[in-house]
């Protein structure tokens, strides 16, 4: 009787270790799971706004601005880089991309310079195009990468940018990254609100598929407006 009682007891426990370990692996607890959440989001992503603060190994310190709205196929980029060195020089870049073609840079006295491109890499419809494709990897987190190399963490439910999200840490095992971080994935939306990397920098992100005001020269808005929205 007793032999028996502690083997009924026996299989009850390992049946609920396996249901729980199955629940793990196929419920959105799991961290690939909300990952491949975050990438089929930020797929049909329209517009955001993205911030970079950090330092790189040829920077003592870099900030950097993108506003992408790829319904009017506008890709704002500005950055500010201290380069090292025994007399460290301040770089600084503002430039508009418009559609397959356009390019504006604002010189060191205000004024824009328009150039046109020879290729359509970088330009707004290639980000565009590439956003679209969940393959964007210098604006948003490089989520494929993640999903086939990285080891996730659960971490805590915290508010960034005023949107609830998740923090989920990450380690990444490939021959040409070992960077770690953490990404906080909205509750809601699945789309990446913060990221953090241990060797580089934090990154911020919002306005997601919101109106994007921009201070432009008149030319770029024209220019996008002739795009009727296409990229």
């Amino acid at each position: 009787m007793g032999s028996r009682l502690f083997f009924w007891i026996g299989a009850i426990v390992l049946a609920g270790l396996f249901i729980w370990g199955m629940d793990y692996v196929l419920t959105p607890e799991n961290g690939d799971a909300e990952f491949q959440k975050m990438l089929d989001a930020t797929e049909q992503v329209k517009s955001f706004r993205g911030t970079y603060v950090g330092s790189t190994p040829s920077t003592q310190h870099a900030e950097r601005l993108w506003e992408v709205d790829c319904n009017r196929s506008i890709v704002h980029k500005r950055s500010t880089e201290l380069q090292m060195g025994a007399n460290p020089v301040e770089m600084t870049e503002d430039i508009f991309l418009v559609r397959s073609d356009q390019k504006y840079t604002r010189n060191s006295d205000g004024s824009w310079e328009q150039t046109k491109y020879t290729s359509v890499q970088y330009s707004a419809s290639w980000y565009c195009d590439n956003l679209a494709q969940g393959t964007l990897r210098d604006l948003l987190p490089n989520i494929r990468a993640m999903l086939r190399s990285a080891t996730f963490g659960k971490g805590d439910k915290k508010t960034v940018n005023g949107v609830r999200c998740q923090d989920w840490k990450f380690s990444m095992h490939s021959a040409t990254s070992g960077q770690r971080g953490s990404v906080c994935i909205g509750l809601e939306d699945h789309l990446p609100y913060e990221m953090t990397t241990d060797d580089v920098g934090h990154y911020s992100y919002t306005d997601y598929n919101q109106p994007l005001q921009f201070d432009a020269p008149e030319a770029v808005l024209q220019a996008a407006s002739s795009s009727d929205g296409s990229n």
